[in-house]
This record gives C-alpha cells, structure tokens and sequence, in this order.
C-alpha cells in the first residue's frame, strides 16, 4: 500500500509543476479486463470468490481541457463463487455503472471515480439473486497511447450491498484493464 502513496505523491508533483504536456482525447473504448471484482462478506471480510474468470469495460472518454478528462463506463466481470450458507449459487456477475475524471500527463492518467456497484449471484441462467445495488469509488493510474491503446490499473471498493437471504456483501478488488480507444 505504501509504494501506492509513493506513485499517487509523484504523479501528484508531476501534474503539479506541470512537465509535461496532457494528450486526453475523445472516443469510444472498449477493454479487457483481467482483474478481479469479489464479494466479501461486509461483517466477517470472509471471500465469496473461487476463481477467476473474466471482465469487459466499455466506456465513452471527452476532454475537459489540455489536462483533464471525464469518462462514462460500464464494466462487468463473471467468476465462480460460492456463498456458504447457500450452496445452489456457483457463479456471480459483478460490476460498475460509473463516472470518473483523470488528469493528465503526457499519456499518464491518474483517475478517480464514482458509482454504482451490482452484484448477482447466479445458480442457472434462468435462475438468479436478482441483481443487488450500492454505491462505490475507485482510483486508477495508467497509460494512454496516442494510437488509442490503453492499459491501467484500478483499486475497487463497493460499500454494502444487502440481500435478503445471504450475509450482506461489498464488492471490492484490484482490475488491470488492456484495450483501445476510437479516435
């Protein structure tokens, strides 16, 4: 957690004594992602996640100026989990419907955002928790190069999302997003 404060403080006097140059731009995106989102029991911090599967992220990005950015996405993830007290749910789907302003450095970007959080626990695809909301926040750094490939790193926390017959949740974890923007 330290060498993050490390990279938010250096990134923080870069944009500061502004060195370099901004270079946001307009677009659609759509990414990979290969991290993980997963549900943990909100009293005990017990992990409802089994394994790793895989996510997406589409979003539209639209300059704010030379050095600002704001961002609209969706993004979503499939795992294999398991509450115990409930053994018929062997799959969940995860996910943000957020916003998020970067700024910029050259193509470094260091965002925050803001949103909703689902979860749902799925037993088949005709039967499922039903799909369960809460508000959340998230801190990104990464990189945006000017023939539109992307890569970044995302720090996830949901606040508590309440289900009716299973222990209350949040939705939290580290996402490594790989993709493209359309100029």
């Amino acid at each position: 957690m330290k060498l993050g404060y490390v990279f938010l403080l250096a990134y923080s006097l870069i944009c500061w004594a502004n060195v370099l140059l901004a270079s946001p731009f307009s677009g659609w995106g759509a990414f990979l992602d290969v991290g993980q989102l997963k549900p943990i029991n909100d009293d005990s911090g017990e992990e409802y996640q089994t394994s790793k599967i895989i996510g997406d992220q589409i979003d539209y990005q639209f300059a704010l100026g030379d050095f600002l950015s704001c961002i609209f996405f969706v993004s979503e993830n499939v795992n294999k989990g398991s509450v115990p007290s409930i053994k018929k749910y062997e799959y969940y789907k995860a996910g943000i419907l957020g916003a998020e302003l970067r700024a910029w450095v050259g193509p470094l970007f260091l965002g925050f955002h803001g949103g909703r959080y689902f979860l749902t626990w799925i037993e088949t695809l005709s039967s499922y928790s039903g799909l369960k909301w809460s508000g959340g926040n998230g801190l990104g750094l990464g990189v945006e190069s000017e023939s539109g490939w992307s890569i970044g790193w995302y720090k996830e926390k949901s606040g508590k999302i309440k289900f009716n017959d299973s222990p209350d949740q949040r939705v939290e974890g580290d996402r490594f997003i790989f993709g493209y923007r359309w100029r």
